[in-house]
């Protein structure tokens, strides 16, 4: 089932070609405080999903949908999404601008990415479209996806500490455990050319020097 929003203003024409789809789609009165424009729900698992257009619409909206409408979306339900379907092309001074018109926006694609990212680090995950026929195939193709698997969480970032236990991994014969305790806390900056890396072995530790030399000369 997916449901959608009464004030969304394509409502019939997304039912339609759910429909046709042969997914069971309905349109529905979110409350306001949901933050919800779609919801879809299988087998598996659901996601609450607000959908936005690239230009104008979610870069003239930053503060509202970080510090108003994410919050309330992550309130309302399991798996908040943000759908962003991204209408624009990047000019040569990197402004993003609207790929039918040809206008150019006030917003550098940097900055577009970096508030996508935040939207991200807050626990909502971020998919990407082109247009709303292709957010309709993506809804038709979450949904499909639930009704066989649980909902596909995302880990949104690793620690300095998580990257660092990672890269000693790297090492041939250095385990999770050991290159937790050869840590001890510290970063791996502090383990470039030092001979006794407490809980390395000799051999580890040539094996470690190499790649932090490799990594150095990089």
């Amino acid at each position: 089932m997916i449901l959608v929003d009464t004030r969304e203003q394509n409502g019939d024409h997304i039912i339609r070609r759910l429909t046709k789809m042969n997914i069971e789609a309905e349109l529905m009165t979110f409350p306001q405080d949901t933050g919800c424009d779609y919801l879809i729900t299988n087998t598996h698992g659901t996601c609450c999903i607000q959908r936005k257009v690239a230009l104008p619409e979610l870069t003239s909206e930053l503060d509202e949908i970080m510090n108003d409408i994410v919050p309330r979306l992550i309130s309302f339900g399991d798996n908040p999404s943000l759908l962003v379907e991204e209408n624009y092309g990047i000019d040569e001074s990197g402004y993003l601008t609207d790929r039918n018109s040809g206008r150019s926006s006030q917003m550098l694609a940097t900055s577009y990415f970096g508030f996508l990212e935040t939207i991200r680090k807050m626990g909502v995950d971020v998919y990407c479209t082109r247009d709303l026929n292709s957010s309709i195939y993506w809804m038709a193709a979450m949904h499909g996806y639930l009704a066989k698997h649980h909902y596909p969480k995302h880990r949104k970032y690793f620690s300095a500490d998580e990257q660092a236990v990672g890269a000693l991994c790297c090492v041939p014969t250095i385990g999770e455990k050991r290159a937790v305790k050869a840590l001890g806390g510290s970063g791996l900056g502090q383990m470039y050319r030092k001979k006794n890396v407490p809980g390395l072995t000799e051999k580890m530790n040539e094996r470690l020097q190499k790649m932090l030399q490799w990594k150095g000369d990089a």
